[in-house]
């Protein structure tokens, strides 16, 4: 079962890779990238559900461990491990720069780690009749994936709700742009990751300055080049004027969360 939940997410993996390169159109203006954060998301449920899966059939056979025939199970468990280690050298490379592809990664890596237990338990079985080992390694393959799997999902589900990017703080950039010259202030920052590799944010400047695209163009080089933030939008505000987003009915703090591409300058830098 576990193998076969490997196939799957190979197959999710890099479908949603395929998807991802597509260009993005006037629906998906961002394009298609956080196909792969979705597929990785999905890969990671399905391992907690094997894996949960795993140990509920183990812990029925703790107190009756039925009779297994040790060989047969080292010789499946051992061609198992080298399809596994095969697939994991395949994907390596990849893993490294993606985590939809780190997620199917992790799914070979657990299923090598498993066949390397079950050669073992199966050896125990076939030279001390030791049947309890069976659901005992079980337990502890389920364990050991859950535990790798609570490490990597949580990046994944902050992406997917939209979080600031891992390592970026918001008073950092308020205090950055607030340094800019003709700024008097920052306000109405909001920061999300589009998805692994492009970070995007929107915010409030408030100048008296009347070169407002040199002091937009000096804002977005600063967010790219000192927080990683590709995709900016900048609205201006004059001192002592109503921000238009004081005011909502449909948030407690009354602001909207929205990006406003028809009606300020977005930067879409490579």
């Amino acid at each position: 079962m576990h193998n076969l939940s490997d196939a799957m997410a190979l197959v999710l993996a890099f479908g949603a890779r395929r998807l991802a390169r597509r260009p993005a159109t006037s629906d998906f203006s961002y394009g298609w990238g956080r196909a792969e954060t979705l597929a990785a998301f999905v890969n990671f449920l399905a391992l907690i559900v094997v894996s949960l899966w795993l140990a509920i059939e183990a812990f029925g056979r703790l107190t009756d461990p039925p009779p297994v025939a040790g060989g047969l199970v080292m010789g499946l468990a051992a061609f198992a491990l080298l399809v596994d280690l095969a697939t994991a050298a395949l994907v390596y490379r990849s893993a490294r720069e993606s985590v939809n592809i780190r997620a199917a990664f992790l799914h070979n890596l657990a299923d090598a780690a498993a066949s390397l237990a079950v050669i073992v338990g199966g050896a125990l079985i076939w030279a001390f009749g030791w049947y309890l080992a069976d659901p005992v390694l079980t337990l502890l393959i389920s364990a050991v994936i859950i535990w790798h799997v609570l490490g990597e999902i949580g990046p994944v589900l902050r992406s997917l709700m939209l979080g600031a990017p891992p390592g970026i703080a918001a008073d950092q950039v308020l205090a950055a742009l607030r340094k800019l010259p003709g700024v008097a202030d920052a306000h109405h920052l909001h920061l999300r990751q589009i998805d692994e590799t492009r970070n995007a944010a929107s915010v409030h400047l408030v100048t008296e300055t009347a070169d407002f695209s040199g002091l937009v163009r000096d804002a977005k080089v600063m967010l790219r080049e000192t927080f990683a933030i590709q995709h900016s939008t900048i609205e201006i505000e004059l001192p002592g004027g109503h921000c238009a987003d004081e005011i909502g009915e449909d948030e407690p703090d009354g602001h909207h969360h929205h990006d406003d591409h028809d009606n300020a300058r977005d930067d879409h830098a490579p």
